[in-house]
């Protein structure tokens, strides 16, 4: 049974939905309350601070990926993202923007609450154990391993899965001189045939988010014929 202190805050524009979800969830002795719309989800989550948030991709005013952004830092609470969408794209983009748990249109109620109920013992259990190590800064960019979110200068960047593999690769391993065939084995877990060109791929396409796609490289450097090495 959930603790009648916990309060959550449904975003869904979807006023029948937002109604059936809150009445659920007060039957569960969960505080709740309501927003329809993008600019006043970023508003009231900010202000309210909710332990949980159930969030709808698609709001007027703004996306929910836009009320990630805009909230980016300054919530650290739980987040469940629910959409009619089904695109991997928008699933990696609300994950490494702070997204716990990602549900997919219609919602099935028992099964939403399991799930608020499973991250809600997770984040209890975090809070009791030390986080120092839960994040890795090199230079300016920094990573929070639990979210597998990226930061650059404090501000969030938006990576595919093969390119959060990549960087965070090379963040664990900063200042070490890693071989295409030491990354393809790390984030793909085969050996390099040496024909095999998608990682330098995958590095252009990171240097063009963490704005250093010219050399001099300030972050991921070339080394010819040895591979790549990210400047400590």
């Amino acid at each position: 049974m959930p603790q009648a202190a916990q309060q959550v805050l449904i975003v869904e524009d979807d006023q029948r939905l937002n109604q059936m979800i809150a009445d659920m969830l007060v039957r569960e002795l969960y505080q709740v309350s309501s927003v329809y719309d993008g600019p006043s989800a970023i508003e009231a989550i900010c202000q309210q601070q909710p332990d949980i948030v159930l969030l709808d991709k698609m709001l007027p005013g703004c996306d929910g990926l836009e009320v990630l952004r805009q909230i980016y830092g300054q919530y650290d609470g739980i987040i469940l993202m629910i959409t009619a969408a089904q695109d991997d794209i928008l699933e990696v983009s609300a994950l490494n923007l702070g997204v716990h748990d990602y549900i997919n249109k219609p919602v099935r109620p028992h099964s939403l609450l399991a799930r608020m109920r499973a991250l809600s013992r997770l984040s209890q259990q975090n809070q009791n154990q030390s986080r120092t190590d839960d994040i890795i800064e090199v230079q300016d960019l920094a990573v929070n391993l639990n979210r597998l979110s990226f930061t650059l200068a404090g501000e969030p960047i938006e990576l595919t899965e093969a390119e959060s593999e990549i960087l965070l690769y090379f963040m664990r391993n900063p200042g070490v001189v890693l071989s295409r065939d030491m990354i393809i084995s790390e984030i793909r877990k085969i050996e390099y045939d040496g024909l095999d060109r998608s990682i330098d791929m995958r590095v252009s396409a990171l240097r063009k988010k963490l704005n250093d796609s010219a050399p001099p490289y300030k972050y991921i450097k070339t080394l010819r014929g040895k591979g790549y090495i990210l400047l400590a």
